[in-house]
């Protein structure tokens, strides 16, 4: 049955079946643009958490990798430093022998702060060019800076020595010294942290003081 006009259902349960099938289109509508509108934004959290990782990522390393800042003088792994030396060697050879006042004498290696100077050097370049801190600021500072103050110090430090000058009896020949009078280090640490001052020396510190400064300081006659 219809209305007078023919245009709306007369029975009111039919009006409100009507409505309620509005409704559920209306809602099916907001239902499908949400799902729509979920799935860009998960979408762009994806990309977004993958540019993250690509910014930030860094190579897995084992446990007991070395650290990347490694000090010649304070090499104690021979197979590290067997590694150290050659990635130093090639580098000297494609890069540091390139400029001018570079030439090293055959007996560098005889000179671990030598090696020390170099090693790091290697290393400033490597920065400068590569990595997160790579920048044409630090190159122009490798360059200006790093490269001639290690370059003058090892020109200062080798001088003409050769190889043979490092055998027994050669003015280059210096075996490795003990640090002095180490075994007054807790004395002195204890002292220090207690008064704020240095103990007076013993009489056999200054024995020992003076057997060291003989060996390795004075001029000998």
């Amino acid at each position: 049955m219809t209305s007078t006009n023919g245009s709306h259902p007369a029975n009111p349960s039919d009006a409100r079946l009507v409505a309620l099938g509005r409704e559920l289109e209306r809602a099916t509508r907001r239902l499908t643009t949400v799902e729509a509108l979920t799935g860009q934004l998960d979408l762009m959290l994806r990309q977004l958490a993958a540019d993250t990782a690509l910014l930030v990522s860094t190579p897995d390393e084992p446990e007991n990798a070395s650290p990347p800042v490694r000090s010649w003088l304070a090499a104690d792994d021979p197979t590290q430093a067997r590694a150290d030396l050659a990635d130093l060697i090639d580098w000297i050879d494609a890069v540091y022998r390139r400029y001018p006042g570079a030439a090293l004498p055959s007996c560098w290696l005889w000179h671990p702060t030598v090696i020390e100077e170099l090693w790091w050097l290697r290393h400033t370049h490597h920065g400068a060019y590569h990595g997160p801190g790579a920048c044409w600021r630090e190159v122009a500072d490798w360059h200006d800076r790093h490269r001639p103050g290690v370059t003058r110090r090892i020109t200062a430090a080798l001088g003409d020595c050769e190889l043979s000058r490092h055998l027994p009896g050669g003015d280059r020949h210096q075996p490795a010294t003990p640090v002095p009078l180490a075994a007054a280090a807790a004395q002195v640490a204890t002292h220090w942290s207690t008064n704020r001052s240095t103990p007076d020396p013993t009489g056999q510190q200054l024995t020992d003081a003076d057997q060291h400064d003989r060996a390795h300081l004075r001029t000998r006659p």
